[in-house]
C-alpha cells in the first residue's frame, strides 16, 4: 500500500495506472463469471473504508477484488443475463491510494505523464473530483484507446476511476461521463455519508 504524499506523486500515480492489471487478472472477467463466483452489486475496499457502488446496470466482478481495486462491467456480460440495462457496455476500473482529506487531486496532465497519455482534454472538475478524456494504452485487445479517467477523493483515499469501451461504444462517449459520475457519487455517499458530487 502506498500513501500519498507530494514527495512521491508520479510512484503514487503510477501505482494507481497499472493497478488495473495487478495480478494478470484486471480483464478476464468474461472467462471468470459463473456460479461459483457471481458478481456483486457493491463491495468494501480499503479494510472498509471505501464502499464500491457501481453505476446502474454494472456489477463488480468479485474475482478481480483486491485491497485497493475493483473491475466492474455490465451485470449481463458478467453472468446475470437476467438484469436488463440500457447502460453502455464498457469495463470500468477504481483502484485507491491513502491520502489526506485536504490533499489536492492530482492533474490530468498528472496522470497522463505517470500513465503515458496523449490528447488530453479536461471535461469536468469540481471541488473533490475531476473527469477527462484521453488517448492511451488499451488493457484488452478491440478496446478504444481513447476512453475516460476520473480522479476523486472518497474514504480518506484518492480513487483513479478508468472506463474502456470498443471503438462506436457510447461509453466513450458523454454517456461514458454519467457512468463515472454515477460510481464516484454512489460510491462517496456510501463511503463518507455525503451525497457526493
Amino acid at each position: 500500500m502506498t500513501t500519498w504524499t507530494s514527495k512521491r506523486p508520479f510512484a503514487a500515480l503510477a501505482l494507481l495506472t497499472l493497478s488495473a492489471c495487478e495480478g494478470g487478472q484486471g480483464f478476464s472477467f468474461a472467462r471468470s463469471a459463473g456460479a461459483d463466483s457471481p458478481p456483486l452489486r457493491s463491495a468494501s475496499l480499503a479494510q472498509g473504508a471505501v464502499q464500491v457502488v457501481p453505476p446502474q446496470g454494472y456489477c463488480i466482478d468479485r474475482k478481480s477484488l483486491k485491497r485497493y481495486f475493483a473491475l466492474m462491467a455490465r451485470c449481463d456480460a458478467l453472468g446475470l443475463p437476467d438484469v436488463v440495462t440500457d447502460a453502455p457496455m464498457g469495463i470500468l476500473t477504481l483502484s485507491l491510494i491513502e491520502a489526506e482529506p485536504d490533499h489536492p487531486l492530482p492533474t490530468p496532465q498528472d496522470v497522463a505523464k505517470a500513465a503515458g497519455l496523449s490528447a488530453v482534454r479536461q471535461t469536468d472538475s469540481r471541488e473533490g473530483t475531476t473527469l477527462f478524456v484521453a488517448e492511451g494504452p488499451v488493457p484488452a485487445e478491440g478496446m478504444s484507446g481513447r476512453h475516460w479517467r476520473g480522479m476523486a477523493q472518497i474514504g480518506g483515499h484518492i480513487a483513479s476511476v478508468t472506463l474502456y469501451g470498443a471503438p462506436q461504444s457510447a461509453a466513450i462517449s458523454d454517456a461514458g461521463r454519467g457512468l463515472m459520475l454515477d460510481l464516484i457519487r454512489q460510491t462517496r455517499a456510501k463511503s463518507d455519508g455525503q451525497p457526493g458530487i
